[in-house]
């Protein structure tokens, strides 16, 4: 799929239905209360699946049946936008699952971030444009600013992207290397954030994506926030100090190609602040928090 082609789901408008869904975690009956409120009072209709609450060991229902759940909304004409209410981990495990002939002939907004990083990639991979932004359920602690733009992201025309931004969690990026669900990150801005990593497993998944020729095909790099971070000491549980020795910053400077741009502070990720952002398309989208670039 060419980098300059990926479609842009249909806009929301008033009274256009959301569709909650659980691909990786489960969820309780007041987390999907609170998300329905959410949905409702944005003007939009709440869309609750039937089997949104079930469990299976740390999963919203076994893989079946939360595939099944993305299924069924890209089927729907009412559903316009699925919005994930966890991350966690699960979303991989469903993507050979999914109906992809039904997502491109209707393409929905998929809406999320950390773990969801995998149906964003999956999406990105069928040509079409999706929403990282705060999941479901961590929308509420999101500062008021943040939330408009959230709904704004869904609602305002964007432009067509020259160079698109593609990319998610460090971690779910990692375990897509060398799949058919990698996100093309050709002359693409590739976004990163991570969460309660050790040091060394970020230098280890940076060095996997350099010599996997992703950081020579990118055009740019987007840091993220990369939260609750870990090193070898015994602060951090370990049996002795024996400290990695690199800092984030140093450990871009070493992998990623000094030639190429990168935008430090990007508020996506796990933080205190998880902006929306457009995948697939650019970052000069018209009205958004990317304008500061």
């Amino acid at each position: 799929m060419n980098h300059q082609t990926y479609r842009i789901p249909a806009l929301l408008e008033p009274g256009a239905g959301i569709l909650l869904a659980a691909p990786a975690r489960f969820v309780t009956e007041s987390q999907v209360e609170e998300a329905v409120a959410f949905i409702r009072a944005a003007g939009f209709k709440p869309i609750v699946p039937e089997g949104l609450l079930q469990r299976a060991g740390q999963f919203g229902g076994d893989d079946a049946h939360r595939a099944s759940t993305l299924n069924a909304g890209f089927r729907n004409d009412e559903v316009r936008a699925i919005w994930a209410m966890r991350g966690g981990y699960g979303c991989g495990r469903i993507l050979p699952l999914l109906d992809a002939p039904a997502f491109q002939l209707d393409p929905k907004w998929l809406i999320g971030f950390s773990d969801v990083t995998a149906l964003h990639s999956w999406a990105q991979g069928q040509g079409v444009a999706s929403l990282h932004a705060p999941v479901a359920n961590t929308f509420a602690g999101s500062p008021e600013s943040s939330k408009e733009r959230f709904w704004k992201a869904l609602m305002s025309e964007i432009p067509a992207a020259r160079e698109p931004v593609v990319g998610g969690n460090l971690s779910v990026l990692y375990s897509l290397l060398g799949t058919p669900y990698f996100p093309d990150c050709t002359g693409a801005w590739l976004v990163l954030e991570d969460l309660d990593e050790y040091l060394y497993h970020i230098d280890r998944m940076l060095l996997a994506m350099r010599l996997a020729g992703v950081f020579d095909k990118a055009h740019g790099l987007l840091m993220g926030d990369f939260s609750d971070l870990h090193d070898n000491t015994i602060a951090d549980g370990q049996g002795i100090d024996n400290p990695f020795g690199q800092s984030i910053a140093e450990m871009v400077q070493t992998h990623w190609p000094q030639e190429k741009p990168i935008h430090w502070g990007v508020p996506v990720g796990h933080g205190d602040q998880n902006e929306s952002l457009v995948l697939g398309a650019g970052l000069n989208q018209g009205g958004h928090w990317v304008d500061r670039f």
